[in-house]
């Protein structure tokens, strides 16, 4: 009985544990530093997956946060502030994104983008008003 009861209890907790459908992520966004000087980033994503950057702005100067995708998914574009507030998005369908917000003080944003409905090798691009 000790070898069958194993087996059945590790065939149960492979079941119960949760599965990833992409590349394990950390939540924690890396700092790329200043937006100004950022030269976009792409990256390889699967089906529900997400990365995070962080960025340093200027107030008073506008921001452009574009994505493209090389496949029709779902991709999303978020920013928030230093205190965690959404202060723009883009939602729509599709792999284009653009989300225009002028830093009302100096800081660090952050930079989200998901993907959903398949594999997509997605590009975040940012311009900085002069």
């Amino acid at each position: 009985m000790g070898k069958s009861f194993l087996a059945c209890v590790l065939a149960l907790l492979c079941l119960l544990t949760p599965r990833s459908s992409g590349r394990v992520l950390d939540d924690k966004p890396t700092d790329e530093g200043k937006g100004a000087d950022f030269k976009g980033k792409t990256v390889e994503m699967k089906d529900k997956d997400e990365f995070s950057i962080l960025l340093e702005f200027s107030a008073g100067k506008e921001v452009i946060a574009t994505t493209k995708g090389t496949k029709e998914t779902d991709v999303n574009l978020f920013v928030y502030d230093e205190n965690k507030k959404e202060v723009g998005k883009d939602t729509s369908p599709g792999p284009l994104c653009e989300v225009k917000f002028t830093p009302k003080n100096d800081g660090k944003y952050t930079l989200k983008v998901t993907n959903s409905g398949g594999t997509n090798k997605v590009t975040l691009q940012v311009k900085v008003a002069k």
